[in-house]
């Protein structure tokens, strides 16, 4: 799992919550009491291995398919784009910070602008707007890497 939040992490608790309560149901009714909780803990483990490839394989904007569903209820959103706009800048967030992680961002936006504008591939976002998203990432991985005391 990258260390950015993943979409898929409920899913697969909903799957393992489903899946324990179905295998728990058919364990009582085959063994009682000792049949429900072996269904149980063997439903749940199923349902979350179920759960978590078919949610990952439903995912395939990896580590920026969090940021497709709130892009546009950002501050830096402007209206009119798309989010084929908006991926480019994300992904340039995730790579960039895999480089220069650790960095402040404001010290690395000078060189970042220059590669965005050979990055951005049909992105139309300028780097004035494409900085947003940008910056976004980087503090959204430096708040997650603090949070597991890396």
């Amino acid at each position: 799992m990258t260390t950015l939040e993943r979409r898929h992490i409920p899913r697969t608790a909903v799957s393992a919550l489903l899946g324990g309560a179905v295998l728990g149901a058919v364990g009582y009714a085959v063994a009682g009491p000792p049949g429900l909780v072996v269904g149980v803990v063997i439903g749940v483990a199923a349902g979350a291995v179920l759960g978590n490839r078919v949610a990952v394989a439903a995912d395939p904007d990896d580590d920026v398919g969090h940021f497709k569903e709130i892009h546009e209820s950002m501050p830096y959103f402007v209206d009119g784009m798309e989010w084929s706009d908006y991926e480019p800048a994300y992904r340039f967030g995730v790579d960039t910070y895999r480089t220069r992680g650790g960095q402040d961002f404001a010290a690395a936006e000078p060189a970042l602008g220059a590669r965005w504008l050979k990055v951005r591939g049909r992105s139309r976002l300028t780097w004035d707007q494409a900085s947003g998203p940008v910056e976004h990432v980087w503090r959204d991985m430096d708040k997650t890497l603090r949070q597991q005391g890396q």
